[in-house]
C-alpha cells in the first residue's frame, strides 16, 4: 500500500498528539493524586465512589451529632452532680434542725441556708449549655424553665419533650432530661397527718387508755385547761415517738397535730374528750412535689420551730430520683462514647475503599510518565528525522 507524504506526515502528527494528551493525563493524575480525573475514565468506579462519600457524609454527621451530644451530656452531668451535693447538704442540714435541744433561733440559722439552697436548686434547674440553650426546658431550650411568681412558690414553664440526636443509622440518643422528669416528677415519703381539737375534759388518762400504732403511751395526770392537755399530749407521744414512728407538733397553745413519714397512725383512746383525738386509723399517703419545693417547706418549718422528720425522707427520695438519672446520663455517655468508636471503625473501612477506587498509584503513575515521556521524545525526534528526508540529500 502507498502513502503519501502528506498521509504519513499527518499520521505521525496525530501519534505524538495522542501521546502527548496521554502524557497530560498522567501529568494531571500525578498532580491531583487521584486516578479518575472525570467519570468517564471509569464509570462504574465513579458510581462507587459517589455512594461511599454519601456514606461518609452521613457518618461525618453522626460523629458531629455524637460531639454535640456529650457536650450537653456532660453540661447535664455537672449540673446533676451540682443537685446531688446541694441535697447531701440539705439532708445534713435537716437532720441537725431536727433536734429538739435546738433553740428557735439556731433553727432559723440552719433555715437561712436551706432558703439559699433554695436558690441555688433553681439556678441549676435553669442551667445553660456553651450554645446558650436551657438543658432543663425540653424543646423549650430558649426560654428559662424555672421560674418563682411568689414567694414559696415554684413553677416549670418548660414542656416534657425530650431532644435526641441521631448518632448511627438505627442508634438514637437523647441529649437531656426535661425539667419535670427531673425536678419534678419526684415522689414524697408516706405521710400521715392527724389534727387534734382542745380537748374538752381534763381528767387523767390511765396507763394502758391511749395508744398510738398499738403503743402505749402511758399514764397522762390530770390538767387544769385544755392548754395544759395538749402539752401533756405533745410531750407523752414524743416520748415513744422512736417506737411509734409519729411526732407531735403544737399547732395552737391546745391543740395537737400528729404527724408521720413512716407509715399510718392509728389511735386509740378510753376517752375522747380527754385527748382531743380521734380514735381512727389514718392512712399514709404518698404524692410528687418539686424538689424546690421540698428544700422550701423544710426551711419554712425549721422557721416555725416544728419537726421536720417527713422532709429529711422526702430528701432521701429526691436523692434516689436525682442519683437514678445521674446514672441514667452516664449512661447515655457511654453509648455516645462506644458509638463514636464504631463510626471510627466504619469510616476508616469506607476511606479505605474511596482510596482504592480513586487514589492514584503513584509508582504505576510515574513509570507510566517516563515511558510516555520516553515514547513522545522518540517520536518526536523521528519526526524530525523524517521530515529532513529529500532525494537531494543523495544526489
Amino acid at each position: 500500500m502507498r502513502i503519501s507524504t502528506g498521509l504519513y506526515f499527518q499520521r505521525a502528527i496525530n501519534a505524538m498528539t495522542e501521546q502527548q494528551s496521554a502524557l497530560s493525563k498522567t501529568q494531571m493524575q500525578l498532580a491531583t493524586g487521584k486516578r479518575m480525573l472525570t467519570a468517564a475514565d471509569d464509570p462504574a468506579a465513579a458510581s462507587r465512589v459517589l455512594g461511599l462519600n454519601k456514606v461518609l457524609e452521613t457518618v461525618n454527621q453522626y460523629q458531629k451529632n455524637a460531639e454535640r451530644l456529650t457536650a450537653r451530656l456532660e453540661h447535664e452531668e455537672a449540673a446533676v452532680d451540682s443537685v446531688v451535693n446541694l441535697l447531701q447538704r440539705a439532708k445534713v442540714l435537716a437532720v441537725q434542725g431536727n433536734n429538739g435541744a435546738l433553740s428557735a433561733t439556731d433553727k432559723e440559722a440552719i433555715a437561712t441556708e436551706i432558703y439559699q439552697l433554695v436558690d441555688g436548686m433553681m439556678g441549676l434547674a435553669n442551667t445553660r449549655d456553651s450554645d446558650g440553650e436551657y438543658i432543663f426546658g425540653g424543646f423549650q431550650t430558649r426560654a428559662t424553665p424555672f421560674t418563682r411568681p411568689a414567694l414559696g412558690t415554684f413553677s416549670y414553664v418548660g414542656d416534657q419533650g425530650q431532644r435526641s440526636l441521631q448518632i448511627s443509622a438505627d442508634r438514637q440518643v437523647a441529649d437531656s432530661d426535661n425539667g419535670f422528669a427531673m425536678f419534678v416528677d419526684v415522689d414524697t415519703g408516706p405521710y400521715a397527718e392527724v389534727t387534734g381539737i382542745a380537748a374538752a375534759t381534763f381528767t387523767a388518762i390511765a396507763d394502758g387508755d391511749l395508744t398510738i400504732n398499738g403503743i402505749n403511751v402511758g399514764a397522762i395526770p390530770a390538767a387544769a385547761d385544755a392548754d395544759e392537755r395538749a402539752s401533756q399530749i405533745y410531750d407523752a407521744i414524743n416520748a415513744v415517738a422512736d417506737i411509734t414512728n409519729v411526732q407531735a407538733e403544737m399547732v395552737t397553745p391546745s391543740t395537737v397535730r400528729l404527724v408521720s413519714s413512716a407509715g399510718d397512725i392509728a389511735i386509740s383512746a378510753a376517752s375522747l374528750g380527754d385527748t382531743g383525738l380521734t380514735t381512727a386509723t389514718t392512712a399514709a399517703t404518698t404524692s410528687k412535689r418539686s424538689v424546690m419545693d421540698t428544700l422550701y417547706q423544710l426551711a419554712n418549718t425549721l422557721d416555725n420551730d416544728l419537726a421536720v422528720d417527713r422532709y429529711i425522707g422526702d430528701i432521701r427520695l429526691a436523692m434516689e430520683h436525682v442519683t437514678t438519672r445521674q446514672t441514667i446520663i452516664g449512661a447515655r455517655l457511654n453509648t455516645v462514647d462506644a458509638q463514636v468508636e464504631v463510626n471510627a471503625s466504619v469510616k476508616l473501612l469506607y476511606e479505605a475503599n474511596l482510596s482504592t477506587e480513586q487514589d492514584l498509584d503513584y509508582a504505576e503513575a510515574i513509570g507510566r510518565f517516563d515511558r510516555q515521556m520516553l515514547a513522545l521524545q522518540a517520536a518526536q525526534q523521528a519526526y524530525v528525522k523524517v521530515q529532513g528526508l529529500s532525494l537531494f540529500n543523495y544526489i
